[in-house]
């Protein structure tokens, strides 16, 4: 009896694709390159480079492409973890890479501009920053996750719901620690706080949540 052998040529075509645009990102900027991997217990990351940031730079741009390739690569990895394991699809993988880049600088554009419309700029830009600047963090992390989860223990199921709880703890880390660096300026403004965490943080999943379901259903 002949088995269908499922090729991992797509995990390890990304994989070097990331790990080429990596080392161009690093060599653009290796001291920021360097802080960013330590961004969890470096919280003058955000101070430091919060001065010279730009919504659109070729070292973030460079690691956010890290991490829509990598996210996109996940999503495939928790499909195969949960469900069944399949092959890389091109179309479909870049489907998944567009609407996960595209989702993200929509939503830190609409940040931006709710800054100025709440009179909340100095705090939207900073969160924008952090947001880009964990997303760059997750984007190296889900490099080794990724090929720990595909050849190190064959799509792990358990394994694969903890790298989910992991990626959405140190969001929610990256999240806290915009919020203390401005916490006096947040607690001045907490009723447009709130505004923009509801429509902006909150609903554009409840949304993709609401579209999801209904997909299976």
């Amino acid at each position: 009896m002949i088995r269908d052998v499922i090729s991992n040529d797509g995990f390890v075509i990304s994989t070097i694709f990331s790990l080429i645009t990596l080392i161009i990102a690093k060599n653009i900027n290796r001291r920021k390159f360097s802080d960013l991997l330590r961004i969890l217990n470096n919280s003058n990351y955000f101070k430091i480079y919060k001065k010279e940031h730009q919504l659109i730079n070729l070292f973030d741009s460079l690691l956010l492409l890290n991490f829509g390739v990598n996210c996109s690569a996940f999503v495939y990895v928790i499909y195969c973890s949960i469900y069944e394991i399949v092959e890389i699809e091109l179309i479909q993988f870049i489907i998944i890479f567009f609407f996960i880049t595209v989702f993200i600088l929509l939503k830190s554009t609409l940040q931006i501009i709710g800054g100025y419309v709440l009179e909340l700029y100095e705090v939207l830009s900073l969160l924008v920053f952090q947001q880009i600047s964990t997303f760059n963090f997750i984007g190296v992390l889900l490099i080794p996750i990724n090929l720990l989860l595909v050849f190190g223990t064959n799509y792990n199921q358990t394994l694969a719901l903890l790298s989910i709880i992991l990626v959405c703890l140190i969001i929610l880390i990256g999240i806290y620690m915009s919020i203390r660096i401005n916490q006096k300026l947040i607690l001045g403004n907490i009723l447009y706080f709130i505004l923009y965490i509801c429509t902006l943080e909150i609903g554009p999943f409840i949304i993709i949540f609401d579209q999801i379901r209904d997909y299976n259903l």
